[in-house]
């Protein structure tokens, strides 16, 4: 058949993939659902973290005082460690099942909330367990319940049996502290946005349900479901922090490659959509410029890197004790003490960030808390490493020339280094981390001072102003600035000289001494007294809140207080050399009148008087 002149066949679609730009926003049917799925989920969290809060204050230790301690899995209920002698020689082991406690069938599922009843006894009594081996044999065996032995276990442990109950309830309680008023505050303020939806269900979730199952009763699949949505939900948010975008847009694709992974709950892949999420995070915080998202963005780095190094830790831990925990109880001891506690840290750390950059709550300390962070974890890795090393060489000294062990001495004497060299290493790591995390505030505190120094030699008054406020500014990221002297504006930023001047007009300066704060002030509540020695107070240096609304933390104001005295100096020697200069001035214009005056009188034809 003939094709017609002028017509073409058209060309072959090809396919393409196409990338999500963004999560969709919730409104309408999908803003009623939300609503209703929050409303089922929040009393249940509640009541989730009362019981599971009850049961971990009022219960004792279940397991460990019998000589072994277990996990729940989908087989039901496996030994993972025998801690002592007794259960070692009733011929249990590491990987055994228990499937009867005094004749009751252990379920499946749910079975550590249910053996609870059966295990927890007064301290002495016999407990007839029922033990099935991986190869299906099946033996009975009585053990009697020891609180003496659970505490000579951590005691042989080095660890403090009341100090790791009182951990573990910490632990325990701090989720649950935290994530619910979170996830309140999130619904109220922001649930129409879908990153605070994300996160508030999120935090529901974990802090009621996902992470108290074997307290409530909940089966092993359902909190494998539970916990895989709280999860999905959290890195949801994450991946398209803070502003429901993919941006740039590949960075939807880990989120879309993770999304199965989130079935799988195992701390290694855990740490592996932790580190992809600070990975997006870091290429859309290179992508889009100064403003609220940035540091929106500087918030959920520190909570994601401290997160991903507590994680680190409890990774290396729980590997090592995979590994150790069926032959040496102390492994247990230690993950008692510490692995719930640091679990819990690991979640309430990522959260913060993330939801005091949601709340937009004192954004521009971000810089001020990683700073101070990291200052701290050099102070503590240095304190820690000049202690052991120095340990160390005495003992290979003593044992070199004197031929005996001295390990006490050689470990006081560390100490003793260590102690005495906190102060310097502190100073350097703190003033290393200024520099390096909070550039603007180094400059001022270190900049500004020689900069006016020498200024008040050459430049004017207003020169001097107008360098103090342009660092000032840049430095503590006020909203706007302005400088009085001589009872008078000698220059301003960001506001009209006028409104200043009305507003010094009206304002009565305390009489006291330091930084004078008024926070209900929205012009300028932080006024900061120019005084220098042997003049007094020669002028006031007024700041206005960040854009956030916040005022000024601990370093920003050291650093005013620091730079205030180097300012009133050179304002006061400017102002000591523009008056000097003022009555040279009037002096010379005085000279200058009366010789003209005298050149008029002995010119020809003018009159002249004999003096």
């Amino acid at each position: 058949m003939a094709t017609a002149v002028g017509t073409a066949e058209p060309a072959p679609r090809r396919w393409r993939l196409r990338l999500p730009e963004r999560l969709p926003d919730l409104k309408g049917k999908w803003l009623t659902l939300y609503t209703v799925v929050w409303a089922i989920v929040f009393p249940l969290s509640l009541i989730g973290a009362g019981i599971a809060a009850y049961i971990v204050i009022s219960t004792p230790t279940m397991w460990s005082p019998y000589g072994f301690a277990t996990a729940e899995d989908s087989r039901g209920l496996q030994v993972y460690s025998v801690m002592s002698g007794p259960a070692r020689a009733s011929g249990l082991e590491a990987g055994d099942y228990v499937i009867a406690i005094d004749g009751w069938t252990v379920p499946k599922s749910a079975a550590r909330a249910e053996a609870r009843a059966h295990v927890v006894k007064p301290d002495g009594s016999p407990t007839a367990f029922t033990i099935r081996k991986s190869d299906g044999r099946i033996f009975d065996i009585t053990l009697r319940r020891s609180m003496a032995f659970e505490r000579e276990r951590f005691r042989d442990a080095g660890v403090s049996f009341p100090l790791a109950r009182a951990l573990s309830i910490v632990g325990s309680l701090l989720r649950p502290a935290l994530f619910i008023p979170a996830a309140v505050l999130l619904f109220l303020r922001r649930r129409r946005e879908v990153v605070p939806a994300c996160l508030s269900l999120s935090f529901l979730l974990f802090a009621g349900i996902a992470t108290n199952s074997d307290m409530l009763g909940i089966g092993v699949d359902a909190v494998n479901i539970i916990g895989a949505a709280a999860t999905a939900l959290l890195f949801v948010a994450i991946f398209a922090f803070p502003s429901g975008r993919f941006e740039p847009r590949w960075t939807a694709i880990p989120f879309l490659l993770l999304l199965p992974t989130y079935l799988i709950d195992s701390p290694v892949v855990g740490l592996v959509v932790v580190l992809s999420a600070l990975i997006v995070l870091i290429s859309r915080y290179r992508a889009v410029g100064p403003g609220m998202e940035r540091l929106q963005l500087r918030w959920a780095f520190f909570g994601l890197g401290v997160g991903m190094i507590l994680m680190g830790a409890l990774l290396l831990g729980q590997i090592a004790a995979a590994a150790w925990q069926a032959q040496d109880p102390r492994w247990v001891a230690w993950e008692y003490a510490i692995g719930g506690p640091l679990l819990s840290a690991v979640f309430c750390v990522m959260s913060l960030g993330l939801i005091v950059s949601i709340l937009r709550y004192r954004l521009y300390d971000a810089d001020a808390v990683i700073g101070r962070s990291v200052a701290y974890g050099v102070l503590t890795i240095g304190f820690v490493a000049l202690f052991a090393g120095s340990q160390k060489i005495i003992e290979l000294i003593g044992q070199e020339y004197l031929g005996q062990n001295i390990g006490g001495f050689a470990g006081g004497v560390g100490a003793a280094l260590a102690a005495v060299a906190i102060a310097p290493m502190h100073n350097r790591a703190q003033r290393w981390a200024e520099r390096r995390f909070q550039k603007a505030l180094y400059r001022l505190r270190y900049g500004l001072p020689p900069l006016v120094g020498d200024l008040r030699e050459t430049a004017g008054l207003e020169q001097i102003a107008g360098a103090t406020l342009d660092s000032v500014i840049e430095g503590v990221r006020a909203q706007r600035a302005a400088l009085i002297a001589r009872d008078e504006v000698i220059d301003a930023r960001d506001i009209p000289a006028a409104e200043v001047e009305t507003w010094w007009r009206s304002w009565a300066p305390p009489a006291h001494d330091g930084i004078d704060w008024d926070r209900s002030d929205e012009l300028f509540p932080v006024r900061v007294p120019l005084e220098a020695e042997g003049h007094g107070r020669v002028g006031w240096l007024l700041l206005g809140a960040r854009p956030d609304g916040s005022l000024f933390g601990k370093a920003e104001c050291d650093a005013i207080e620091e730079i205030a005295d180097s300012v009133a100096r050179a304002v006061q020697v400017a102002v000591s050399r523009q008056e000097r200069e003022s009555r040279y001035e009037r002096l010379f214009e005085s000279l200058e009148t009366r010789l003209k005056q005298l050149e008029a009188r002995t010119a020809p034809g003018g009159s002249s008087t004999d003096s």
